[in-house]
């Protein structure tokens, strides 16, 4: 602060990591430069935060301190109003123009809690590079969101089983495939089947084998274990990195699933949903 001395006005009034601030003195923020543009303009005074926090509401006050080497005013919290990320899309319903994506929900780093996000947008991203998984180092797919394109659709929802929305009629042809059946979690078997992932720009079929399966009476993030078997996909990621996330499992030629996790201590090895959790998520059916 103005003293020279080390001080959190937020940690003191109780701001705690993963807090969605809602309103500023009775005045909805939308956006962190609202938050800005406000506070910049009101100055060093007590301010009403309205925050939820895991479903719950507080109201907490706030004084902001002076740095000591500007006129700038500090809170003591860093604020962010959007996360972007590559995934993969599980599938799309050509009637409805419903999809999901990435099997699992996106979280906060700092807490592991899921994001709770009021609205997105699906875009093209372009591949650059491939960091190859490891033992211990999960690797990534490397690229970067075509933003200036238009969206592909809308993001609606963040759920443990991944994202949901709806595609825009005029880009349903960006997504246009191959019909598929559904199967269901007591037609899949252990053995061979194949995953459907756009690891260099190209979409592709990549080998697998169905090794392990769980029995699920009720929706978990982690239904079967698949090891990848696929010397061209080996080669190029040394197994499940991220950005593969959402990629459909299909065996028999029905999609039985997705790609949600990798092993931290075998990449060659992950976790799939069963595509009925995900699906339950959009129809009661």
């Amino acid at each position: 602060n103005i003293d020279n001395i080390s001080t959190s006005p937020a940690k003191i009034a109780g701001i705690e990591i993963g807090d969605k601030i809602l309103e500023i003195d009775s005045i909805y923020m939308r956006s962190t430069d609202e938050i800005l543009n406000y506070t910049e303009t009101m100055g060093i005074k007590v301010y009403t935060f309205k925050i939820e926090r895991a479903g719950e509401i507080y109201n907490l006050t706030i004084t902001p301190v002076q740095r000591y080497d500007s006129d700038e005013i500090k809170f003591g919290f860093w604020a962010r109003d959007d996360i972007a990320g590559i995934g993969t899309v599980t599938f799309v319903d050509p009637e409805t123009g419903f999809y999901s994506a990435i099997g699992h929900g996106i979280s906060d780093s700092e807490t592991g809690k899921l994001i709770d996000i009021e609205s997105g947008t699906i875009s093209k991203a372009n591949i650059t590079n491939i960091k190859l998984g490891k033992k211990g180092e999960p690797g990534e797919i490397i690229g970067y969101i075509l933003k200036d394109k238009e969206s592909l659709g809308t993001v609606t929802d963040n759920t443990d089983f991944g994202i949901y929305g709806k595609i825009n009629k005029d880009s349903m042809g960006y997504f246009s495939g191959d019909l598929m059946e559904i199967g269901k979690k007591e037609e899949i078997k252990l053995g061979p089947a194949y995953i459907i992932s756009c690891v260099n720009n190209e979409i592709k079929k990549y080998s697998v084998d169905i090794t392990k399966i769980f029995y699920q009476n009720k929706p978990d993030e982690k239904s079967f274990v698949i090891k990848i078997t696929d010397k061209e996909l080996l080669e190029m990621t040394n197994g499940i990195i991220q950005g593969m996330s959402g990629s459909p499992i299909i065996q028999n030629n029905k999609i039985v699933g997705a790609v949600t996790h990798v092993f931290m201590n075998d990449p060659t090895k992950g976790y799939g949903i069963y595509i009925e959790w995900i699906i339950d998520k959009i129809y009661d059916w």
